[in-house]
C-alpha cells in the first residue's frame, strides 16, 4: 500500500496543481504495488490514472473549497445524425468546423480558427447539443462547467473559480461550454447588481481575452442573449443562433425521431401543431406517442398519438405561451 510520505506528496501536488509531481508520485505507487505482487491492484491503479491523462499530461481538474469539482470533462459521442439546424445555424456551425480542420492552412497566412462562441436561443433548441456535436467532431471532450459550484456565497470565490476554470481549459484541448451564462456575464449596468458581481464579470471578460489555446474552443450558451454585458459581447469571434424551428425543421426532427415506426395519417396535421414548440419539446412529444402506441400493444403510430400528446403539453402551466 502507499506510504504516508507517498501520500502527502500525492496531496500536496494536488493542492498546488503540480501535475507532473502527481504523476510521477502515482507512478511510483503503482510500481511498489506491482513489486509487492499486488499486479491486479497495480492495474486497477494503472487503469485509474490513465483515464486522467490527455496528449501525455495528467488532467487536475479544478475544485471548489468543499472538494467538488467545477468542471466535468467527458468523451462526446454526439454525431450530425442526432442534429436539425436551421440554414443559417448550420451553415455557421459547417464553418467552425471547416475553419478548425483546416487551422494548419490558416496558420500559414498568420490566421486561426474561430474559438470563442456564443450561442444563443430559446431553451431546448439544441445549444448544448451542438456543443457536444462540436467536440465529437472534433476530437476534443467536452469540458461542462457546473454552475451551481461555480457560484460561491463566498466573497471573492466565484472569480476564483472561474480563473481556475479557464486555466485548466488553456492547459487541456477541450470543448469548454459555459451553459446558462447568463448568470455569469450579466450585465454590469444592472441596477440590482452589487460589487461581486461587477468582479465575477470583470473576471470572465479578462479570463476569455487570456484564453488562448489553440486546441481549445469556448462555447458560451444563452437563454437571454440581451442580459450579457455588451463587453462579453465583443469577445467572442461569432454569434451562434438557434431560432425555435420552422415547419421545415419540424417536420425533419420528427421524421428523424420516428425513423423506423410505422405512422397512420398525415405527418403534416402534427407539424403544423407544433409550432413555436422546441426541439426539446418534439422530441418529448414523439417519445410519449412511441409508448402510447407500445402499451396499447399496436405495431403502428397513428396521427391521433402525436396530436392527443401536442393538446396534452400545450396545457401544462410552464407552457402557456404555446396556448
Amino acid at each position: 500500500m502507499a506510504t504516508g510520505d507517498q501520500l502527502k506528496k500525492l496531496l500536496a501536488a494536488y493542492r498546488d496543481r503540480d501535475d507532473s509531481l502527481f504523476f510521477r508520485v502515482a507512478q511510483g505507487i503503482i510500481s511498489d504495488e506491482t513489486a509487492a505482487n499486488h499486479h491486479a491492484l497495480a492495474r486497477d491503479l494503472k487503469k485509474a490514472l490513465g483515464d486522467q491523462r490527455r496528449a501525455g499530461e495528467l488532467v487536475l481538474l479544478p475544485r471548489d473549497k468543499g472538494g467538488v469539482s467545477l468542471l466535468n470533462l467527458a468523451q462526446s459521442d454526439v454525431s450530425a445524425e442526432r442534429l436539425v439546424f436551421s440554414k443559417s445555424t448550420a451553415d455557421k456551425i459547417g464553418r467552425v468546423l471547416e475553419e478548425h480542420k483546416a487551422a494548419a492552412t490558416l496558420a500559414a497566412f498568420g490566421y486561426f480558427p474561430k474559438k470563442k462562441l456564443l450561442f444563443w436561443g430559446p431553451p431546448g433548441c439544441g445549444k448544448t447539443m451542438t456543443a457536444y456535436y462540436l467536440a465529437h467532431e472534433l476530437g476534443l471532450q467536452i469540458g461542462t462547467v457546473r454552475l451551481s459550484s461555480l457560484i460561491s456565497s463566498y466573497l471573492g470565490d466565484t472569480a476564483q473559480h472561474l480563473d481556475a476554470v479557464f486555466e485548466t481549459a488553456n492547459n487541456t484541448p477541450m470543448v469548454l461550454l459555459l451553459d446558462e451564462v447568463d448568470a455569469l456575464g450579466k450585465s454590469r449596468d444592472d441596477p440590482n447588481d452589487v460589487g461581486e458581481l461587477k468582479r465575477v464579470v470583470n473576471t470572465l471578460l479578462q479570463a476569455m481575452d487570456r484564453f488562448t489555446c489553440k486546441q481549445s474552443i469556448v462555447i458560451a450558451a444563452s437563454n437571454h442573449e440581451y442580459m450579457l454585458d455588451p463587453a462579453l459581447w465583443r469577445r467572442f469571434d461569432d454569434v451562434v443562433e438557434f431560432p425555435l424551428p420552422a415547419q421545415f425543421e419540424i417536420r425533419t426532427d420528427l421524421e428523424r425521431l420516428l425513423n423506423g415506426v410505422k405512422l397512420e395519417g398525415e405527418l403534416s396535421d402534427a407539424v403544423e401543431l407544433l409550432d413555436g414548440f422546441s426541439f426539446a419539446d418534439i422530441e418529448r412529444i414523439a417519445i410519449e406517442a412511441v409508448k402510447t402506441m407500445i402499451l396499447e400493444h399496436r405495431t403502428y403510430l397513428v396521427i391521433d398519438d402525436l396530436v392527443s400528446q401536442i393538446k396534452a403539453f400545450r396545457k401544462l402551466p410552464t407552457n402557456k405561451g404555446l396556448n
